[in-house]
């Protein structure tokens, strides 16, 4: 069954989406509770003023206000935990799909999927490391503490996929099936999740530190491609494996000024040349599309402009038809 296939199951009424993401929304802001109970009390504890809060907003160092980095991370990615749970549960009580459904057109998710796009990534990732760290080893500072980086890792494989899960659920899961049912094409949802996933991280600390058109390059770019990947393989597998491969080891292994991400990882970047780190994101999207689609034999790249058809040609997706 084909991705768009497994989309029509349930009720697709537009309000039901509306009433969805009005949902998560109020999810992840529930789930950011915590956070802000634990850090309006460290700043009433230690006389904190505007200046100070203003700063945290802006780098999210949790160590400026002495917390753990580590409980911080896991705070903040409540929130994200909270408005996985919520999307789930409106796919299965209002929507009346299976959670599945939002994830793959395969019967199950193919976690051979996962775990080979998940290990390509991170080992490209880290073999690269490996060569700028030969190439200019002044770079990068050394931080490993064991006392502080196991619980990291505990929190980054536990957890931080639940987050990057969340994500694809919602733009190359949720909103893509949505918007591909409405438009009965690809190229639309491709584009318009794309932009979205880039909006989504519009308040990043990376935004500010690099600029506007950098970063969004960057993650727009990043959603084209895990929504290319989700587009031509008929499921998300892929884009959940890169996914989480990209968060977890921005975790654990290599950590810089200005990213949303301030936990006590191995390295320590000094300094960070985002347009370098863009060309070369570029070119390792390509080379994964180009090894994906060997293994996994994506032929029919022209799907992408054709009009999506469905099996039972004489039965129209109910309610979300353009």
């Amino acid at each position: 069954m084909s991705f768009f296939e497994a989309a029509r199951r349930g009720d697709n009424a537009p309000f039901k989406y509306v009433l969805t993401i009005i949902a998560v929304f109020i999810g992840a802001i529930i789930g950011q509770i915590p956070l802000g109970i634990v850090v309006a009390m460290t700043a009433r504890k230690q006389g904190l003023g505007f200046g100070e809060m203003e700063e945290f907003q802006r780098s999210l160092d949790f160590s400026s206000l002495g917390l753990s980095d580590n409980l911080g991370l896991l705070l903040m990615l409540l929130s994200f935990v909270a408005a996985l749970a919520v999307l789930i549960l409106c796919v299965v009580f209002l929507h009346q799909k299976r959670p599945i459904d939002i994830f793959t057109g395969r019967p199950r998710l193919d976690w051979g999927r996962v775990g080979f796009a998940f290990v390509f990534w991170f080992g490209l990732s880290a073999a690269l490391e490996f060569i700028a760290y030969q190439l200019d080893p002044g770079n990068y500072a050394w931080q490993f503490e064991a006392s502080s980086f196991i619980p990291l890792a505990l929190i980054a494989f536990s957890i931080l996929p639940l987050q990057t899960t969340f994500e694809e659920a919602l733009f190359r899961g949720y909103l893509m099936q949505g918007s591909g049912l409405l438009f009965r094409n690809r190229w639309a949802p491709l584009l318009l999740t794309s932009a979205g996933f880039g909006l989504l991280h519009f308040a990043n600390p990376e935004v500010g530190e690099f600029g506007f058109a950098l970063m969004m390059s960057y993650y727009i770019g990043v959603g084209l491609l895990m929504g290319l990947c989700t587009l031509m393989d008929e499921g998300t597998e892929l884009a959940l494996g890169l996914h989480a491969a990209t968060n977890i080891y921005g975790a654990t292994v290599v950590s810089f000024a200005g990213s949303a991400l301030q936990t006590p990882a191995i390295f320590r970047v000094k300094e960070l040349d985002v347009a370098l780190m863009l060309g070369i994101a570029i070119a390792c999207g390509l080379l994964f599309l180009f090894v994906a689609a060997r293994r996994y034999g994506w032929n029919d790249w022209a799907k992408l402009l054709r009009r999506i058809e469905f099996k039972d040609a004489d039965s129209e997706p109910e309610h979300l038809e353009a």
